[in-house]
């Protein structure tokens, strides 16, 4: 397991801003002069100082193999507090980003089989990950929850790599997620990670709870969650092996 880190900051150049989805922008940056980047790990994250007085974390999203571009997803909050609404109306292709970082506070460990669960902009950190244990021949399956599927960003093109071991759940067609049942009971040797926004975490961590107090695989639980209501993207939290009856869970 590594939680590689860095504190340097670098100015770097918004190759590419695009919309994956409803409310949500993917933004690709790069170095101007075209030096490799610096080294990261699935689980990842970056600052953004888009002003002396803004900074937002952000996770990576993109391939950690390709140090040409960094590559994180932000959901415009309804009630943002300058962080989103700067990229999302502020931001232009072509402008200088300062980040710092990358951080790993969520780093993916090595386990025989995965279980991800994300809901809506939390499927970020996930991404790599699914990549990384997909290409290493693990077993693994992912459940992602959003509103919509037009707001599920990077949902088709999971489902499209990867078939049947991605499930997509978009709650106007199922709503809440059902975890215990769509996960059924996890395998020994399995390591579960979660990600989603705080507006659905008392629920979540419910029902998360029900499927590891099932699980043998106890205490194999990693999870990370939103600063803020409801993106999961502004990152506070460490993860951390959780037992089933921690108070956070």
């Amino acid at each position: 397991m590594s939680t590689l880190r860095t504190e340097v900051e670098r100015d770097l150049v918004l190759e590419r801003k695009e919309t994956v989805a409803e409310g949500v922008v993917l933004l690709t940056l790069s170095d101007a002069e075209g030096r490799p980047l610096p080294e990261w790990q699935p689980g990842a994250h970056v600052d953004l100082i888009l002003r002396a007085d803004l900074v937002r974390q952000y996770s990576l999203c993109g391939d950690p193999g390709d140090r040409s571009r960094l590559q994180v997803a932000v959901l415009r909050e309804p009630k943002s507090r300058g962080g989103s609404s700067y990229v999302h109306d502020e931001l232009s292709e072509g402008e200088s980003v300062r980040i710092r970082g990358p951080r790993n506070n969520f780093p993916l460990v090595k386990a025989k089989r995965y279980l991800f669960i994300a809901g809506g902009i939390g499927i970020t950190p996930i991404l790599p990950m699914v990549a990384a244990v997909d290409a290493r021949g693990a077993d693994w399956r992912l459940v992602y929850g959003g509103r919509t599927r037009a707001s599920m960003a990077f949902g088709e093109t999971l489902q499209r790599a990867y078939g049947d071991r991605v499930s997509l759940r978009p709650q106007d067609e199922y709503g809440l997620l059902d975890l215990p049942s769509l996960l059924g009971k996890p395998q020994r040797r399995t390591a579960v990670y979660s990600c989603g926004p705080e507006t659905a975490a008392r629920g979540g961590r419910i029902r998360l709870r029900e499927v590891v107090e099932r699980s043998p695989a106890r205490g194999a639980l990693r999870r990370e969650e939103g600063r803020h209501r409801p993106a999961a993207h502004d990152l506070r939290g460490r993860a951390r092996p959780v037992r089933p009856d921690a108070a956070g869970l």
